[in-house]
């Protein structure tokens, strides 16, 4: 598996859209559809924003997806309401909501 499919499966895993991952990390939206492979540069700026995803893993193909001491549960084990959701999440999404409300005007 190439290093763009083991970080689609990442968002996947996670519940991320593509759409939300490029305005969490900066990247263009195709980032992960077009051309070969990602350079340092992009896998330094996702290494950045997603601190639990294991990089020996995505280069290397060593270890598990996550790193050990950041292994969450799959966001489609999230409740749908705020009350049920980790603060985290929940800021996450409101973030998100607010940016592409700002994008769309």
């Amino acid at each position: 598996m190439a290093s763009k499919e083991k970080i689609i499966k990442y968002l996947a895993y996670k519940g991320i859209s593509q759409r939300k991952f490029s305005l969490k990390t900066g990247l263009s939206e195709g980032i992960l559809r077009a051309g070969k492979d990602l350079g340092v540069d992009k896998m330094r700026v996702i290494k950045e924003h997603c601190p639990d995803l294991n990089m020996d893993w995505v280069i290397y193909d060593e270890g598990d997806m996550l790193l050990p001491d950041q292994v969450e549960e799959p966001a489609s084990s999230y409740a749908k309401s705020p009350e049920e959701k980790s603060l985290k999440q929940f800021v996450f999404e409101c973030i998100e909501e607010y940016l592409l409300k700002r994008k769309v005007k």
